[in-house]
């Protein structure tokens, strides 16, 4: 979910571990196997926290500044072209499926979600991400989005304050500047993993849900971008048994850490420390031999998944008003839809989103290319063909059942009157 690295410096590892993530999160919540897949969600944390960082750090060292008016035009055009999309089609799928009863709530939770706050939302209504049996909001996963993004609005600024007054003030060197937001991020990390701990204990669906109680995890990923140049092992062999440790960490996790009590804090310190471990390990160069993470299948997966992570969920729960859940179809279903939904709007929406000339250079005039007014044109046809094709498909499905379930009523009413 993290904005990724250019093409020439692609991590195939980094990749792989957000294929790992991904699909771990869609097997929790289709499959409810393995228990503690939901813990993706951490690994994208780490993973967000280095990239991030790192392109932060980059950008500083090469130009003296950091440009926030191109890192949040990065951000926008990253994350909310797809985001828009999936809550505009949830949104019209929602008003077939899920009756008017419920319409207005997913309105609500949808600006929320819109806006990055579906995190505060879901906490002060004290959602329980865990609980069986309630219908939960058909975009209740954006509340790790918003908590990545409410962790970019503050933590660019302190890195450019600490930064501009090492340099201003002190005359500080690369080395010293990066040692000053070292200590800061250690600083900031400690405190959120306290607060976490703490949080934990005494309102644990707040502590899920709240970004000072994870703020801890995205901190680990940006510490190993300000202090990776000291962690470069030479030796491929220690590089890769690094990698493996951390992998198998990470599958471990899976299993193990349990949905319930200890979670974010302390459990969640076994898959964040996991993945830690192979960023650390493949910082030093490629890691070839680290198969189950660096193949082609894992990279497109890795490559698509935030538009996976963003359709999964909606899917999940709003199928369920045209399948039962206790039937093999649901799940080919849902993971078929998962995959159409996710490998189109990467394609035709995510990838080109990244490419585009949305916000013009300063004192640049307007493009007058008319062919930029196509491409919006072309971003309303896709939505507007999205929600169509949502109700066409699912709405006569729904319908048919609700026919059935009237007919069947009145039927077996009748024969128990006349009895």
């Amino acid at each position: 979910m993290a904005v990724g690295l250019k093409k020439p410096n692609l991590r195939r590892d980094i990749q792989g571990l957000r294929a790992l993530a991904v699909l771990a999160v869609i097997a929790d919540h289709l499959f409810h196997w393995p228990t503690g897949g939901f813990v993706g969600v951490d690994v994208f944390f780490v993973i967000s926290g280095f990239l991030i960082t790192g392109l932060l750090l980059r950008e500083h060292e090469k130009t003296g500044t950091i440009s926030f008016r191109s890192f949040y035009e990065r951000r926008i055009k990253r994350i909310m072209p797809a985001a828009l999309l999936v809550l505009v089609v949830t949104m019209a799928a929602s008003y077939f499926l899920i009756g008017r009863g419920r319409i207005m709530d997913t309105l609500w939770d949808s600006v929320w979600a819109l806006f990055f706050a579906a995190n505060w939302r879901f906490a002060a209504q004290g959602t329980d991400y865990f609980q069986e049996g309630l219908p939960p909001s058909p975009v209740q996963h954006f509340w790790s989005l918003a908590v990545e993004e409410q962790f970019y609005v503050v933590w660019p600024w302190l890195m450019l304050g600490i930064l501009a007054l090492g340099v201003r003030r002190f005359g500080w060197g690369p080395g010293q500047r990066r040692a000053a937001v070292a200590v800061a991020i250690a600083i900031i990390t400690v405190l959120s993993f306290a607060w976490a701990m703490y949080e934990t204990l005494e309102n644990p669906t707040v502590a899920y849900f709240s970004t000072a109680s994870r703020a801890w995890e995205l901190g680990i990923g940006a510490l190993i971008a300000v202090v990776q140049r000291g962690l470069h092992f030479r030796h491929a062999a220690v590089r890769t048994s690094l990698g493996w440790v951390g992998f198998l960490g990470i599958l471990y996790s899976l299993f193990v850490v349990p949905a319930s009590a200890g979670f974010p804090a302390p459990w969640a310190l076994l898959p964040v420390l996991a993945t830690a471990l192979v960023i650390v390990a493949g910082v030093g160069g490629d890691q070839a031999r680290l198969w189950p993470l660096t193949n082609r299948g894992s990279a497109y997966v890795g490559e698509i998944s935030y538009s996976l992570y963003l359709w999964h969920f909606p899917v999940l729960v709003l199928l369920v008003a045209v399948l039962p859940t206790d039937n093999v179809l649901y799940y080919l279903a849902a993971l078929i839809l998962t995959a159409a939904c996710a490998s189109a709007s990467y394609h035709w929406l995510e990838k080109p989103a990244r490419k585009a000339q949305w916000f013009p250079a300063k004192n640049r005039p307007l493009p007058t290319d008319s062919r930029l007014g196509w491409q919006y044109v072309g971003l309303g046809a896709l939505t507007l063909a999205a929600v169509v094709a949502v109700g066409a498909a699912l709405t006569p499905v729904k319908c048919a059942r609700q026919v059935s379930e009237t007919v069947s009523s009145l039927f077996f009413g009748y024969a128990a009157r006349g009895s």
